[in-house]
Order: structure tokens, then sequence, then C-alpha cells
């Protein structure tokens, strides 16, 4: 059975991440991955003007996006992550936990929404 985890948040942008670049993001996002135990094997990023700046990282088990929306405080992520030769449901749960630490104004976890799709 394949099995794919969602985790879908709108942070409150933490006042350290307003003067952050793609690199800045990007670093993020693998550091976290690999804390997670994730494996990345790509990346992308772009700058938007006059404001924003999105990121993805590829996984090998599947990908993680944020869009930094600096005019609105907020930073929305979306973690996709498969159960790839394993139950990957703890790895998932905490690259959302640590992101929310890195990059939200707090460690409330309550702004995830979660839901799990089989076939």
């Amino acid at each position: 059975m394949l099995r794919s985890h969602h985790f879908s948040a709108i942070l409150i942008a933490s006042p350290s991440i307003f003067d952050w670049t793609e690199a800045n993001f990007l670093d993020s996002l693998k550091s976290a991955a690999q804390d997670a135990h994730l494996t990345p094997v790509g990346q992308l990023s772009f700058t938007f003007q006059p404001q924003g700046v999105s990121a993805v990282l590829l996984l090998e088990e599947s990908h993680v996006a944020l869009h930094f929306w600096p005019e609105e405080g907020k930073v929305t992520v979306d973690i996709h992550v498969c159960d790839y030769q394993q139950d990957n449901y703890e790895k998932a749960k905490t690259l959302a936990e640590l992101l929310t630490l890195e990059i939200g104004d707090n460690s409330n976890n309550e702004q995830w929404k979660y839901f799990c799709v089989t076939s």
C-alpha cells in the first residue's frame, strides 16, 4: 500500500526571517529536512519583486514548499512525504515541528493541518 503524509500551515513569520534571502530559506529547508532524517535531492527558489520568496526542496521521499508573504507577515508551508521503503509519518511531523521553530513566530503546532492519502 502506498501512503503519503501531507502537512500544511500558514505560520506567522518570525521577525528574524524578514531579512532572509532565497539562500537562507533553502538552507533552512535543507537543514530541517536532514534533521528530520529526510533526503534532499534538489531545490528551486524565486524572489518576487517588490517582495516575497518561494522555495521548494525536492526530497527522495517527495517535497516541501514554502512561500513567504512579508506584506502579510506570514509563511505558507506545504509538506508532502511518501512512505518510501518505510513509514515516514514521524519524519514528516518532525519536519513540520522544526520549520515551525525556525520560521514561525512561536512553537505552536496547532496551525498545521494533516491528512493522509492511501492507495
